[in-house]
C-alpha cells in the first residue's frame, strides 16, 4: 500500500519465496480448490523447487492458503470443471468420512496431499464402489463446505 510519500512502512512485505509462489500459482491459472491434484499444481511445485528445497506438497498448499488468508494471493477465476456427480447417499457418507479425519467439513483444506485424505478416497471408494480419482474427490470434497 502506498502512502502520500512512497510504500507505507508499516505495509508487510513478501519474502522472494512467497512472491515465487504468487508468480507460479498466478501462472498456474486456477482457483486454489480447483488446484490440488492437477498437472498445474505439479507444474507450480516445481517451479518453485518444492522438492529440492525440501518443501512437501502438502506444505506448499498449506502455504498458498496462508498467503490466501493474509490477502496476498491473488483471486483467479472459477474452477475449470465441476465435481462428478454423485448421490445425495453418497455425499452424506463423503462429509462424514471429512469429519471424521479433520473435524469439520470447514477444515477440509487440511486434507490435500496428507495420508488422511488417502485413506478417505480409499475407504470412500470401497464403500461405494467408484473408483474416482484424488482430484475428483478432492473437487467433491471442496464442493461440500460451500
Amino acid at each position: 500500500m502506498s502512502g502520500l510519500f512512497g510504500q507505507d512502512p508499516a505495509a508487510p512485505t513478501l519474502d522472494q519465496e512467497d512472491q515465487l509462489l504468487i508468480d507460479a500459482y498466478v501462472k498456474a491459472d486456477r482457483t486454489l480448490d480447483d488446484l490440488p491434484y492437477t498437472p498445474e499444481f505439479e507444474t507450480l511445485f516445481i517451479s518453485i523447487r518444492g522438492e529440492e528445497s525440501g518443501k512437501s506438497k502438502r506444505a506448499v498448499f498449506h502455504r498458498l492458503h496462508n498467503l490466501r488468508k493474509a490477502k496476498k494471493l491473488p483471486r483467479l477465476g472459477r474452477a475449470s470443471e465441476a465435481p462428478p456427480h454423485i448421490l445425495p447417499e453418497e455425499e452424506q457418507l463423503l462429509a462424514q468420512l471429512v469429519t471424521q479425519r479433520v473435524g469439520t467439513l470447514g477444515q477440509r483444506d487440511q486434507l490435500p496431499y496428507d495420508p488422511k485424505f488417502d485413506d478417505l478416497v480409499q475407504v470412500f471408494s470401497a464403500r461405494t464402489g467408484r473408483q474416482l480419482s484424488l482430484r475428483d474427490v478432492w473437487r467433491l470434497v471442496a464442493k461440500l463446505a460451500k
